[in-house]
Order: structure tokens, then sequence, then C-alpha cells
């Protein structure tokens, strides 16, 4: 027997749910952790105090949430990157493009924050870990794909490994407020010796 649709009080409250996941997410990449505050995220959210008591007792719980939803936006910031790459893109840029579509922007400084915000709470940092590891693996297999396959797996990992590094880097560098052309230069020259790695 099929599964009955969700009833309308049902859509309303994932609605909700997602609203204030999301205002989650654009809070912790506007003001950080410490600035994201149950009001803040509330209020951006565009719903009642009420109504977010309803999903959310309290902060820890909402951030806990937050954690798988940060986690399926970058998974679906990486396959909208790559559904657009061009058939012709080379090596080194899709690398460079998924990572970046994936780790850095609003996403990858909510993460940061996230991480950082949580780096005390045990359950909390494993669970990050976990589900950020799952989206690492499967983003290296979402390169290998759309890479040329005479590439050997073992240095296309290692190119893999460092642009990871270099653009949760670059994140960082763009947190503390440093030049936003620089930032951009060195993604280039990166994306450009990435190529040379892997040829």
């Amino acid at each position: 027997m099929p599964e009955l649709p969700p009833n309308k009080h049902q859509e309303k409250s994932l609605r909700t749910r997602t609203l204030l996941l999301d205002a989650a997410i654009e809070s912790l990449a506007e003001v950080g952790y410490a600035g994201a505050s149950i009001a803040d995220i509330t209020a951006r959210a565009g719903v009642t105090r009420g109504a977010q008591l309803h999903q959310f007792h309290t902060r820890n719980e909402l951030f806990a949430q937050a954690i798988g939803h940060l986690t399926e936006r970058q998974r679906e910031a990486m396959q909208r990157k790559a559904r657009t790459l061009p058939e012709d893109t080379p090596a080194g840029a899709v690398l460079v493009q998924l990572v970046t579509a994936t780790f850095a922007g609003g996403l990858g400084r909510a993460a940061v924050e996230l991480y950082v915000g949580i780096a005390n709470d045990p359950p909390l940092r494993r669970e990050m870990l976990r589900v950020q590891h799952d989206l690492t693996v499967e983003l290296l297999d979402r390169c290998a794909e759309l890479i040329d396959a005479h590439i050997a797996r073992d240095r296309l990992e290692s190119t893999f490994w460092l642009t990871i590094n270099l653009v949760r880097g670059a994140t960082l560098d763009e947190m503390v407020g440093r030049d936003r052309v620089r930032r951009k230069q060195v993604l280039a020259d990166w994306t450009a010796l990435a190529e040379s790695a892997l040829r």
C-alpha cells in the first residue's frame, strides 16, 4: 500500500524546520557561532518564537540538527556545480570548482564556524566529522567520474586533498578579512598547478 502524503500541518512544520535550519546556516556564515542566537535565527527565518520552540527547544538542539542540514546543502551545491561544468573542463578546473562549490563561500564559512563552535562537544564533533567525511568521499568520487580516467587514482587523491586544504585555508583567509582579489588569484594559480600535478 503506498505511503500517504503528509498532511498540511506536517508540510507546514517541515517548511518551518527548513527555514530555521537554512537561517542557522546563514547566521553562522554572517555573524559566526557566537553571534548566531536563537533570536537572530528566528528573525532570519521569518517565523514566530512559538514556531521555533515547536521545532527546537534549545540552541544546542538547533545546531545539532544544523550539522546534517549544512552537509546536505553542501552536497546540493556540489551536485549543481557538477551538472553545470562543461564537458571539456580541464581536470584541474574540475577539481578546484567542485571543491570550491562544496567548501567555500557562505557554506564554507558556516562549516568552519560550526566546527569551532562544537569543538568541545564530543558527540556533536563526532557527528560533524562523520557527515563531513562522507561528503568528502562522495566529492572525491564525483571528481573521479568527471576527470580523465587515465589519471592515476593516487595522483588524483593527492591533488584532491591539497585542493581541499587550500580552499579551506582560503575560506579562513576570507573570514579574517584578507583581500578577495588575492584569494581569487591564489585559486587561479592553484588551478594551473593542480592541472600540472594531475598530468
